[in-house]
Formats: C-alpha cells, sequence, structure tokens
C-alpha cells in the first residue's frame, strides 16, 4: 500500500520541500484510507439493530433515533427559554458567550450531542472550558421528552444569518475539504446522517474554528464512549497547521448563502 500511494502522489525524493509535501499527503491519505474502513465497519455492524424509541442517560448518545416522536414545540419553547440565555432567543447563538447557532441543524445531531455532555462524553477535558459550562445545563432537560420537545422548538426557528469572521484562503479550504471532509459531510458541507456526520453550514465560523482545533488537539473527541468524535479526531490529525484549519473553515463559510 505504502508503495502504490507513493505512486499516486508523486515521487520527488531529489527535493526536500517536495519530500516533505509528498509525506504529508500520504500520511492523510493513509488516515482516510484508514477511517473508510472504520466507517464500513460502523455501517456493516454498528447499524444493523433495532431502531431506538429512547435514549436515557445510560443510553448510547450515538443512536440515531427514527421512531422517536417530534416532540411538543409549544413545551420546548418554555423549555428552551434556559438554552436562550447562552444560544440567543432564535437559537441564533452568541459569540460573546461562546454559544453556537443551533437553529437550523439537524435534530438528531441534537440529540446526539446533548446526549454526550449528558453522559460526560464531552465538555469533560480540562482544556474545554465551554463544553464543560454547557454539560449541567443539558442536565437540566429532565428527560426524553423534554429533550425531544426542545429540539422540537429549535427546528420550528429560522435559520440566522452569520456573519463571516475568519479569514482564510478559501480555494485552498475547497481543496482540502473536499480531499478530506466531504467523504463524510457531504457535497456543500451538508451532512450526511448514515455517517452520524452533521452539516457544517449554518454553524458560525468561530465556532467551526474551536471545534477543529479542539478534535486536531485531542481535547474534543476522545472521552469514552464517544465514537463517532474519536473518528472525527483522528481525521483531525491530519490538519497540518492552523492557517489550514482557517483555510477550510473559511471555505465552509462560503457555502453559506448557497445553501440558505
Amino acid at each position: 500500500m505504502q508503495r502504490s500511494l507513493e505512486v499516486l502522489c508523486g515521487s520527488d525524493t531529489g527535493h526536500d520541500t517536495n519530500r516533505h509535501l509528498r509525506n504529508h499527503k500520504l500520511m492523510i491519505m493513509q488516515k482516510t484510507i484508514l477511517f473508510g474502513l472504520i466507517t464500513v465497519g460502523i455501517l456493516a455492524f454498528g447499524c444493523g439493530g433495532p431502531a431506538v424509541k429512547k435514549t436515557d442517560k445510560s443510553s448510547a448518545a450515538e443512536a440515531i433515533v427514527r421512531t422517536e416522536p417530534a416532540g411538543d414545540a409549544a413545551a420546548g419553547e418554555v423549555l428552551y427559554r434556559t438554552c436562550a440565555v447562552c444560544h440567543g432567543q432564535q437559537a441564533e447563538g452568541m459569540k460573546t458567550l461562546n454559544a453556537p447557532a443551533l437553529a437550523g441543524q439537524e435534530p438528531w445531531y441534537l440529540r446526539m450531542q446533548l446526549g454526550n455532555f449528558r453522559n460526560d462524553r464531552r465538555g469533560v477535558h480540562q482544556k474545554d472550558v465551554f463544553g464543560a459550562q454547557m454539560r449541567p445545563m443539558a442536565n437540566v432537560l429532565a428527560d426524553d421528552a423534554a429533550i425531544s420537545d426542545v429540539i422540537a422548538y429549535i427546528g420550528s426557528l429560522p435559520a440566522s444569518t452569520l456573519e463571516r469572521s475568519v479569514d482564510g484562503d478559501i480555494a485552498n479550504g475547497k481543496n482540502y475539504y473536499n480531499m478530506i471532509c466531504g467523504a463524510c459531510h457531504g457535497p456543500g458541507a451538508a451532512g450526511i446522517e448514515s455517517l452520524h456526520s452533521p452539516r457544517l453550514t449554518g454553524l458560525q465560523d468561530w465556532y467551526l474554528e474551536r471545534q477543529l482545533i479542539n478534535f486536531r488537539d485531542s481535547i474534543r473527541g476522545t472521552a469514552p464512549g464517544d465514537t463517532f468524535g474519536a473518528q472525527m479526531q483522528q481525521i483531525a490529525q491530519s490538519i497540518p497547521d492552523d492557517r489550514t484549519v482557517k483555510d477550510v473553515v473559511a471555505y465552509l463559510g462560503s457555502l453559506q448563502k448557497k445553501d440558505r
């Protein structure tokens, strides 16, 4: 496999710079192939069980709940008042409080992440200050019915217009996204539920930047039980530097208007 990858990436052994670029490409392709094998295994063996109808604090937060009632948006509006303090009245997010937009995000992903916070699968790393703030707030929701109600209310809100604040090379970010991210997050970063990969449009660029860095630096995706976060953490390891993070985020920001 190593020799085949060398052929794909080119062989410029006479120049140190080219050798470095070639080695980086090899690393990225090897990680991508490994992730592909892991994903195939999950799809083959991890998604064949019966649909989950109810999740509680001891259940797997990663399970996609396909048969659970949609929830009562009116009841969710009352419960959301606690969330609105940080995430905004319209779930538009607040940068000053480091709280991302929730409106427009998929219900299954909101449920998964609430489960991760409630089950100590996210926000447990000592450097994840803002994730740690979210953990007790997620536990304010008493049960699955409350979670479903809040998600139903968030789903009734319009997606917000997001301002771009991260500068980067959009063309370079697009190339990197298509090479590494697109296989799971899909064309246009719309997300692929069957791969447990959320949409990336509709989120503030400052939040995306922080989460990519958290994954890359093993601040997120390393807690026991965070299966899909761990997969993302492995892929993020191939991001070479902060400049590339900004480029990818800038590209995702360029998709925001197209997504609406």
